[in-house]
């Protein structure tokens, strides 16, 4: 099996008013960062190489630098080799100034680029450290720098935004050298600025119908750019879908490294077998230090569990899923499936195509809470 590999890097300059993600841990141990990774990288090694997939995510991991970066990709390859023609992604904040040219020297070789919005006023009020003018400079000089592939992260149902203005900004960015678009709808978590303002009477998400328009104007409009849908937020020419998220989505095995990040090994028990890192980089430093594992857990899914999880991603794909398959994998009754299926074809949540059911758009909106429902209707089948 193909292996992955995510790093995590817990460091922000500042935090956006909306992130509910593990980071902003102190700036002054950053430089110390790439040799703990190295670190647990040895503990690891017994999974067996090489990676196809490696991605920096945060946290702000363009933070690390050219240094950091390669210090790391040097420490991969030692370990377990790193694939030719492996996709080497980092992500970037276009207000932390990042030095593109030389991430690309270092190897990456796919920058994802935090954009969000291309209106002032929008990423103040979201507490974004850059403006839209950044963010088109960094399209620039990526496109510069050299990099195969350029993705770049939006968000909608944020108030006020008309479905043209969205549509305008992934249009711009496509123009200027993006071929993957992530559009995320924005949610407010508890314990972040935007959450506690709108707990205020501060701020106010759109409601169901405008966020629905935003995200049905944003989809045909990257579909007639050539970006297809292929996963529920993500959009992409087919030769630029993200490898990474391939290989989550296919349930593939990946390994997590740094403080709060998460592995899946498939071969683990039964269904498989989740791992992960506790958050905080000191506990996570002082194991390191001792030889140790850093403080964390495990988990063997059940099977009621692990089907879940294939319905959850499948669904969040328009590809065709085999639910015959499904069945004979999961030892499920032949048919399990098929009252439940009827009504989501009835109802347009589902389509019938060569080599199984896929998810109508109506269907992929939905996607989390049928796959649940779908679940416990085969089952819960004698």
């Amino acid at each position: 099996m193909r292996l992955s590999l995510y790093v995590h890097v817990p460091f922000c300059r500042s935090r956006c008013a909306y992130c509910a993600f593990y980071s902003g841990e102190p700036l002054a141990e950053l430089a110390a960062y790439p040799a703990h990774l190295a670190a647990e990288m040895a503990l690891r090694a017994r999974t067996p190489g090489p990676l196809y997939t490696v991605y920096f995510g945060g946290g702000t991991p363009s933070l690390l630098g050219p240094p950091g970066i390669a210090a790391v990709l040097e420490a991969a390859e030692r370990t377990w080799g790193i694939a030719p023609g492996a996709e080497i992604t980092v992500e970037a904040n276009p207000g932390a100034d990042p030095d593109l040219p030389g991430l690309r020297a270092a190897g990456v070789n796919r920058l994802s680029l935090g954009v969000q919005a291309l209106d002032d006023a929008l990423l103040a009020r979201l507490g974004r450290p850059h403006r839209a003018a950044d963010a088109r400079a960094n399209l620039a000089g990526a496109v510069a720098a050299g990099f195969e592939r350029i993705s770049a992260d939006l968000l909608y149902g944020l108030p006020g935004l008309a479905p043209g203005a969205l549509v305008g900004w992934a249009s711009e960015l496509v123009a200027r050298g993006a071929g993957h678009l992530s559009a995320y709808s924005l949610e407010l978590h508890e314990g972040t600025a935007l959450a506690a303002d709108r707990a205020a009477g501060a701020f106010a998400l759109p409601d169901g119908e405008e966020e629905g328009a935003q995200a049905a104007a944003l989809g045909e409009a990257l579909a007639a750019l050539g970006l297809s849908a292929y996963e529920v937020s993500n959009f992409a020419r087919p030769e630029e879908r993200c490898r990474h998220n391939l290989a989550y989505w296919d349930g593939l095995p990946y390994l997590g490294l740094g403080p709060g990040a998460h592995g899946y090994e498939p071969g683990g028990g039964r269904w498989g077998c989740r791992w992960w890192n506790d958050p905080g980089l000191a506990p996570y430093a002082q194991a390191l230090a001792r030889g140790t594992l850093p403080p964390g857990g495990s988990e063997e899914l059940t099977r009621d569990e692990a089907l879940l999880e294939r319905l959850f991603l499948g669904l969040r794909r328009p590809a065709p899923l085999d639910f015959g398959a499904l069945e004979r994998a999961f030892g499920l009754p032949p048919g399990a499936f098929t009252p439940a299926l009827t009504v989501l074809r009835r109802d347009g949540l589902l389509a019938d195509l060569p080599g199984g059911s896929a998810p109508t758009p109506a269907g992929l909106r939905r996607a989390d809470g049928l796959a649940l429902w779908l679940r416990d209707q085969a089952v819960s089948r004698p």
